[in-house]
């Protein structure tokens, strides 16, 4: 053999050896996950179909009540842009058990990034729903949103076991199987359809005196109303009065906020006065919980042939 041969051979073993230590390390962990959180998606039968009353926090999340293991009965927060999470003392307290590392490192929204611990239960159910091994985000003390989550986070994962309609005139969630294309137009006659609406930057508003669409995300975990991000700010600046206030996030972070009331234009319907924040450390578009306190929506999971859940909103504003 050539010193030449020896030397491709030992560099084509020693990619062959990096490639899979990197699916060990990688790949396999994102898999596992994956297919653990795919098991909740055929947890509702065809014909399943539950209502739950709407509640709200003081802060204006909206909340589902939920039993842990099947005894211990909390309150958790709904949100459309999170993976369920709770505090390291409340998993303690419940009885969580490790299960192993997020595959990923994770970002909240004041652009914190870190590697997230992962905790099961027995069982979390929410009426006649049960989930098996749910799993939740360990969020340790020293994180910004520690302070903010209460009992926790029911998350984007949970929420796509089925299809949600949350009707906020009557105070009545309708839950029911994603497949049931029946229920589904029922449940949005009359609202706006927005395809892929709870992906990022997907829902279109018009402001007043900004000649475009401006792209937002629904994220239910953020309570206010509208958020915007800096560039859009730094123009509506220019054109409104606002108000503009400093808040203290922890001990090394502090946020300007710029607070404005302009109409806007979403799903057809003209709000003729919209309170619209901007946080310079957020920097982003939300729609958030309190402005869908007027609306009616419906939050529609499946999964497509291709193996990509279809995330669609309809949106009807009251």
């Amino acid at each position: 053999m050539t010193k030449k041969t020896r030397r491709t051979l030992i560099i084509a073993a020693t990619l062959i050896a990096l490639i899979g230590a990197a699916a060990a390390y990688y790949i396999c962990p994102l898999i596992r996950y994956s297919t653990h959180r795919f098991a909740y998606l055929s947890v509702l039968p065809e014909n399943a179909c539950y209502q739950y009353p709407i509640r709200y926090s003081e802060e204006g999340w909206f909340m589902i009540d939920c039993t842990i293991n099947g005894t211990r009965q909390i309150p958790l927060r709904i949100d459309t842009q999170a993976t369920s999470l709770m505090r390291e003392d409340s998993i303690r307290a419940y009885g969580g058990q490790f299960w192993g590392k997020m595959p990923l490192k994770w970002s909240n929204a004041y652009q914190e990034s870190s590697d997230i611990d992962l905790y099961r239960f027995e069982t979390i159910s929410f009426g006649k729903v049960k989930i098996k091994e749910p799993l939740f985000k360990n969020i340790p003390k020293d994180e910004t949103i520690y302070d903010i989550i209460g009992e926790g986070v029911f998350g984007s994962d949970m929420l796509s076991v089925g299809t949600w309609k949350f009707d906020t005139e009557t105070g009545i969630i309708t839950l029911f199987h994603s497949d049931n294309k029946t229920m589904l137009e029922k449940a949005a006659s009359g609202m706006t359809y927005i395809p892929d609406g709870l992906r990022y930057d997907a829902i279109p508003i018009y402001i007043d005196g900004m000649n475009e669409e401006i792209r937002f995300t629904l994220d239910l975990g953020y309570a206010g109303t509208l958020e915007i991000n800096n560039a859009v700010a730094d123009r509506l600046k220019e054109l409104f009065p606002y108000e503009e206030k400093t808040r203290q996030i922890n001990d090394n972070l502090t946020d300007t906020l710029a607070i404005f009331n302009i109409p806007i234009t979403i799903a057809g319907a003209r709000v003729d006065s919209c309170k619209i924040v901007n946080s310079r450390v957020v920097d982003s578009n939300y729609i958030g919980a309190e402005f869908m306190h007027r609306c009616n929506f419906v939050l529609s999971y499946s999964i497509e042939e291709h193996g990509e859940p279809d995330k669609d909103l309809y949106l009807e504003v009251r």
